[in-house]
């Protein structure tokens, strides 16, 4: 009796409905990642599928059997490798959630400016201005974020014998890479495309706003860029009160799709904690 206890240490990978489950979930998302758009309701999408698979994974990490077998002391190392990934991940995770909430807040500091110029008569060049500015900075804050973070991506090969260990290990630096893809995705919904026309600002918006022109030299142009050139020519026109009302409108809206992708990045930092926290305890044991 004594020997089938030892013996029964095997994880059965390969039938665990818990697992099946997670891989199935890691292959749908990983499946998407050949989706270029990046619209608010395709990243809903995504999102609400990886906190799905968070779910999923944190109750695999929740098994008896997964935490004896990762919890070996001769898995400390690769546990060690396991755990540094997931502090990775969860600082992309804050910082691009710091993003949006930045946005946010710009965004309806220019609502109020548009508000207050709809009752009175100064110009609106400064306050765009300022909004422009200030997600320059930002733009280039998330590119530089994410271009480091596949600078770092290297990571060294590990062998694993033990198929138990390696379904789990797989599954776990699975979920950290798509999660990254994930987020660089959404972050794409309030960054900016790099256009490769050496023209200036103006020519670029000139040709942009031609009849069915929806890309530059075959750069797609994301929500956040649409809002600037409508804001740009808010700055340079003459103006009246129903152009005023057009852009508040969509700056409205762009304001709730900003909340909503706000609010499922928050859902997943939670997860990810979630799932450090086991992490850590699976390594403290």
């Amino acid at each position: 009796m004594a020997t089938n206890l030892v013996r029964s240490t095997s994880l059965p990978t390969a039938t665990h409905p818990l697992i099946v489950s997670a891989e199935e979930q890691l292959q749908r998302l990983k499946s998407s990642e050949g989706t270029s758009t990046s619209s608010h309701s395709t990243i809903c999408q995504k999102l609400d599928g990886l906190r799905k698979l968070y779910d999923c994974v944190n109750d695999v990490l929740q098994l008896p059997i997964s935490q004896q077998v990762l919890s070996y002391e001769k898995h400390v190392k690769l546990m060690e490798h396991v755990s540094n990934g997931s502090l990775k991940v969860l600082d992309t995770c804050s910082i691009t959630k710091d993003a949006f909430s930045q946005m946010k807040g710009r965004v309806q500091l220019l609502e109020s400016c548009l508000r207050r110029r709809r009752g009175g008569e100064f110009s609106l060049s400064n306050e765009v201005d300022a909004y422009m500015a200030s997600n320059k900075k930002l733009n280039k804050v998330i590119c530089k974020g994410f271009r480091d973070l596949h600078k770092k991506e290297n990571d060294q090969t590990i062998v694993m014998e033990e198929s138990d260990l390696k379904s789990l290990v797989s599954l776990i630096k699975g979920l950290e890479d798509v999660t990254l893809t994930v987020l660089e995705s959404t972050s794409s919904f309030i960054s900016k495309t790099k256009m490769k026309s050496k023209q200036n600002g103006w020519s670029v918006v000139s040709k942009l706003l031609k009849p069915k022109r929806v890309s530059c030299e075959g750069v797609e142009i994301s929500e956040v860029e649409k809002l600037d050139m409508e804001l740009l020519l808010l700055r340079n026109e003459k103006i009246d009160n129903s152009q005023i009302l057009s852009a508040l409108k969509k700056l409205q809206v762009f304001e709730s799709s900003i909340q909503e992708l706000e609010d499922g990045l928050g859902a997943i930092f939670r997860l990810l904690l979630k799932t450090r926290v086991s992490l850590l305890n699976i390594l403290s044991h």
